[in-house]
């Protein structure tokens, strides 16, 4: 409930703010990050453990530096 609640706000920015989730490289990041929180997946790496809203956050920051921008016409 509480990840749901949080999606609902932060599609509402991005449709707010116009961006384009037609393009590949913003429907990819929405996508995978939903899913990793949908699917309460976790990640332990050492002592670290992530998992829900901060391993979405940082797959979805990886993922924006890591994935092509699109060019501009």
């Amino acid at each position: 409930m509480f990840f749901g609640s949080i999606a609902v706000v932060g599609m509402s920015t991005l449709i707010r703010d116009k961006v384009d989730v037609t393009e590949a490289r913003n429907l990819c990041i929405i996508s995978v990050v939903m899913t990793f929180g949908i699917g309460n997946m976790f990640v332990d790496v050492g002592n670290v453990s992530l998992k829900g809203i901060s391993l979405c956050a940082v797959v979805a920051i990886i993922l924006n530096l890591v994935l092509p921008k699109a060019k501009m016409k």
